[in-house]
């Protein structure tokens, strides 16, 4: 099905812009973009506090959508598997900060405390996407220098928040042995990045 960018497209229902965007139509993308953009937005930037870090991830919903359009089974619960999509990408964001501010030194929280601690205002900071880019690729470079094993642990810990236990099964080692692991990382990781301070 081909969308008609004219007044008749105001009617679709979302599950139709998403069976035309299956079948490769980028006008029922642009129009889907145009309805829901700003609410995921709004969303995002409330969830980081930073206006950028919502652009980006908004954008990045949207690609998602656009790349599982042609699987998406219509319901008419589409709100609520875009914002499962937008939900999925902030927490990886906050996750992201998360290993940031340990590797900094800085206490670990809960990610409830990290919501609760955001910013509702997002305030503009000149300086913030600049020392995000370096910290960014601070991170990067850090972690390519851990040793594979312990590069591993970390990603498993921080990034996909599994158990010290599923790690070690994933690694095929003991716990002890992945709780070591994890620790000789962070170490190394805050010698690395502490001129980051």
């Amino acid at each position: 099905m081909k969308v008609d960018p004219g007044s008749d497209a105001d009617r679709l229902d979302d599950d139709a812009l998403v069976a035309a965007i299956g079948s490769g139509d980028r006008d029922a993308l642009r129009l889907l973009l145009e309805r829901w953009g700003p609410r995921v937005r709004a969303f995002l930037q409330r969830t980081l506090g930073s206006t950028r870090d919502a652009e980006d991830l908004t954008q990045e919903t949207f690609v998602r959508i656009y790349g599982a359009a042609a699987r998406y089974r219509p319901s008419g619960r589409f709100p609520a598997w875009l914002f499962r999509i937008a939900g999925n990408l902030a927490r990886r964001e906050l996750r992201r900060r998360k290993l940031i501010a340990l590797v900094l030194g800085e206490p670990a929280t809960r990610p409830e405390e990290i919501f609760a601690s955001l910013p509702a205002s997002g305030a503009f900071d000149p300086e913030s996407p600049l020392r995000d880019a370096e910290i960014r690729r601070a991170m990067a470079t850090a972690l390519a220098r851990l040793p594979e094993r312990q590069r591993m642990a970390v990603l498993l810990r921080f990034y996909e928040e599994m158990p010290v236990a599923d790690i070690a099964t994933a690694l095929g080692i003991g716990t002890r042995a992945a709780e070591s692991l994890l620790a000789r990382a962070t170490r190394t990781l805050r010698t690395l990045l502490q001129d980051l301070h």
